[in-house]
């Protein structure tokens, strides 16, 4: 397939704009048009734009059919995502990366990956707060997917709460091969904890606030862009000291 670059960012912002949606927050419908028509009008993506997109023309008619079909949030975003899996495969750019440190349907998420990613989020959010937001918990996610499959840890399939995913990472790094630098991972681990805990609690008071000016939704995306951020660079942190314990344990 050719120039698949710019598909596939693309095509990730379909998806969690749609992700998003379904959830129960605010997108930029025009966004959901524009991008529906320029997949199925391109000869590249047209065979393979998912389904679900092509039977919707519109929002509400996404919503509709899936509000009785699936009855809650987790199970709405999970079908989204499984729908547009084959999709992402298909035109995901070709890079050459050690294939036991890559992250299901998504490419090698590293510092660079994650700080443009964020940046990225932090420009989106001024023109659509929730998808940006979904931007960068759905960064978290693949990298909490990338790091148990480089530790061989299979996670439960009918799981895709971030928190229970997130928690299992966490763990699994703290299982590291010798003592050197333990408590270094040990602090980090509870950093993510603590971040883990701050998303949480964040998001359940922002359900609670009617935001009145569009300044208030920026700012609040923009507090949780930095926390997912935060919490995606403590678990990358994480990991890198944990392959020096490896590196040192195979020197020796």
């Amino acid at each position: 397939m050719s120039d698949t670059s710019k598909f596939y960012p693309r095509a990730v912002y379909l998806r969690n704009l749609l992700v998003a949606h379904v959830t129960g927050r605010n997108v930029n419908e025009s966004d959901y048009h524009k991008l529906r028509q320029y997949f199925m009008g391109l000869p590249e993506t047209s065979e393979i734009v998912p389904k679900m997109v092509v039977e919707h023309a519109d929002l509400p008619g996404l919503w509709h059919s899936m509000r009785y079909n699936y009855a809650s949030h987790e199970d709405r975003k999970a079908y989204v995502v499984e729908q547009f899996q084959i999709f992402l495969d298909k035109i995901a750019p070709q890079v050459e990366q050690d294939s036991a440190s890559v992250g299901s349907a998504y490419p090698l998420i590293d510092e660079k990956k994650l700080h443009a990613v964020w940046s990225g989020a932090s420009e989106l959010v001024l023109k659509s707060p929730d998808v940006a937001v979904q931007q960068m918990k759905s960064l978290v996610e693949n990298l909490c997917y990338q790091l148990l499959k480089n530790l061989k840890v299979v996670p439960d399939p009918q799981q895709h709460d971030l928190s229970v995913i997130a928690t299992l990472t966490e763990r699994s790094l703290l299982l590291s091969p010798g003592k050197k630098h333990y408590l270094v991972i040990k602090q980090l681990i509870t950093g993510c904890r603590g971040t883990l805990a701050s998303i949480d609690s964040f998001i359940v008071d922002r359900a609670h606030v009617n935001y009145q000016h569009s300044d208030d939704a920026v700012s609040a995306g923009l507090i949780l862009i930095n926390l997912y951020g935060s919490l995606a660079s403590m678990l990358l942190a994480a990991w890198r000291v944990r392959e020096l314990l490896q590196e040192g344990a195979m020197q020796r």
